[in-house]
């Protein structure tokens, strides 16, 4: 167990450190003008919603332990969470758009959660997010949902899906009749005290999303002066919710980078013009990505006391 613990931290010590790489190459990759943030209320407003992402990103992390605390039937620690769910937060931006949530399983195996909730705790949590997204998109933008997935999701990405849909339900049948674990799982997740565990994390996700779409009206209006009333802000939001999602789903994304500012620019432009929208959604995934790295730096700073340290270390 101690070898494979010591294997463990070189394994994550390398994905940290290949993670970063690729976050200086997103920022590089992002080409930004940055004629608009030469004036201290523009970089006032990268700070605030950098440090509005961070906050989501710990939020996240309250979430997520509620569904560890269900899952494991016990109270963990929200500063040993939120170390694990900080620091492999900036997985993200490696190729795959997923490759965060390996991390969790690399640095959560430190402090002795079980692989099997934290696979399970990933899943719940992607489904929730996607779900609220999804919700929001088809209440206040149906007719831009369908128009962003008839452009974005192609044909072979339905088929993709579906061809996975059914392994994954084949494995799921296959290991429920060997693994008497899993059916008790499967119970668990069945149960209505989880239901309150999974709506409430239903609340965070969507105040989560709000927040973000949130730092890109405030970008919209205070850095391209753009007009914006609530009907306006609403829109953003919602907007932005659609773009996050799709830019989830589609496969090979970093991050969502590219997919989500590309949707972004087809939803927004009619209403604020190209320019204006591409610069601002350039802006808003700089500030993500800040934003994303003050929170692997707290953290950093999230371990736990020496002792415990020390046994993780060797």
């Amino acid at each position: 167990m101690i070898v494979i613990k010591k294997y463990l931290k070189y394994i994550g010590n390398l994905v940290t450190v290949v993670s970063i790489a690729f976050v200086i190459y997103a920022v590089y990759k992002l080409k930004i003008d940055f004629a608009k943030l030469a004036n201290p209320g523009a970089v006032l407003i990268v700070f605030i919603g950098a440090l509005g992402v961070t906050f989501t990103v710990y939020f996240l992390a309250c979430a997520w332990k509620n569904t560890l605390d269900y899952l494991s039937d016990r109270k963990n620690g929200y500063r040993d969470v939120a170390f694990v769910y900080g620091k492999a937060n900036i997985g993200k931006y490696l190729p795959g758009n997923v490759m965060h949530y390996v991390e969790r399983n690399l640095f959560a195996a430190k402090i002795g959660l079980s692989q099997l909730d934290l696979a399970i705790s990933s899943i719940i949590e992607v489904i929730g997010i996607i779900v609220v997204a999804l919700l929001f998109s088809a209440v206040c933008a149906h007719e831009e949902l369908l128009q962003a997935v008839a452009k974005y999701v192609k044909p072979m990405y339905a088929v993709i899906l579906a061809v996975l849909g059914i392994l994954v339900i084949t494995a799921v049948i296959i290991i429920c009749r060997k693994s008497q674990r899993i059916r008790d799982m499967i119970k668990r997740l069945a149960d209505w005290k989880f239901l309150k565990v999974f709506v409430w994390n239903l609340i965070i996700y969507a105040v989560v999303l709000a927040i973000l779409g949130g730092i890109l009206v405030l970008v919209c209006g205070f850095i391209y002066d753009v007009e914006i009333d609530g009907a306006g802000a609403a829109a953003i939001i919602t907007y932005y919710m659609l773009a996050w999602v799709l830019g989830f789903i589609v496969p090979g994304a970093p991050g969502g980078i590219g997919v989500r500012e590309a949707i972004l620019v087809l939803l927004l432009s009619p209403v604020i013009g190209d320019t204006v929208t591409l610069s601002a959604a350039l802006i808003h995934r700089l500030i993500s990505i800040i934003g994303d790295f003050i929170g692997y730096i707290i953290a950093l700073g999230l371990k736990t006391e020496k002792k415990e340290l020390s046994e993780i270390e060797k």
